[in-house]
């Protein structure tokens, strides 16, 4: 809804301007999310997403058209899950995803679930490729000389990285993606019995085409 004039005292209508712009991209964000979700779904699943994705469609529209600058500082300034909530809330969406199966096929999406953190602004958490068991002269290499890969799947993101100006940029990777990263990137964390990674985008690599495991069903 570009072009919309808010009301509000000027430093309100600035301050809310920006707020909207971090919310169009969290909903852009979530949008992208389960549109590659739906990629990689069976037909009846991927139906429902994609009917999730129009309900999300309908919300971002309300959301967006709201010309009252209070509205956007009261009910966005922390943006947190919001949008997904939202969502999530409505009992379309609930219905849909009652008439699932309940098994799980996605195991980033497992993971993702289990995890008791949120990564904040841009960093990324990953679960690392698994390791290969490597021979040399038919000498089996223990696992302290293996070289761990740079290489793993983002099981969560944060919202955006924060410019100097308050503008959120969102993150161009997003769950279920298999990257490529630095080797000295970041730090690992063990969480629930399993390590990960935690770093920034800034130190991802490359996204590796056409190896991209869905993130949430």
């Amino acid at each position: 809804m570009i072009g919309i004039s808010m009301t509000g005292s000027p430093s309100q209508i600035e301050w809310a301007e920006r707020i909207r712009a971090e919310v169009g991209a969290e909903f852009d964000r979530v949008a992208s999310t389960l549109k590659s979700v739906a990629l990689r779904q069976s037909r009846t699943k991927r139906t429902g997403t994609e009917a999730i994705i129009g309900i999300l469609e309908e919300k971002r529209a309300v959301v967006m058209s709201r010309h009252q600058a209070g509205y956007f500082i009261r009910e966005w300034q922390e943006i947190s899950d919001q949008v997904r909530k939202l969502i999530a809330e409505d009992v379309r969406v609930q219905a849909i995803k009652a008439g699932w199966p309940q098994r799980q096929n996605s195991r980033a999406a497992t993971e993702e679930k289990q995890m008791n953190i949120r990564p904040l602004y841009d960093r990324i958490v990953v679960k690392r490729s698994e390791e290969q068991e490597t021979a040399r002269n038919g000498i089996i290499i223990p696992d302290s000389a293996k070289e761990k890969p740079q290489e793993g799947t983002v099981i969560a993101v944060g919202h955006g990285k924060r410019l100097d100006n308050g503008t959120l940029v969102p993150l161009d990777v997003k769950a279920g993606d298999r990257i490529l990263f630095g080797k000295y990137s970041g730090s690992e964390k063990k969480l629930d019995g399993t390590e990960y990674m935690i770093i920034r985008e800034d130190d991802v690599l490359g996204i590796l085409d056409g190896a991209v495991q869905s993130a949430g069903a």
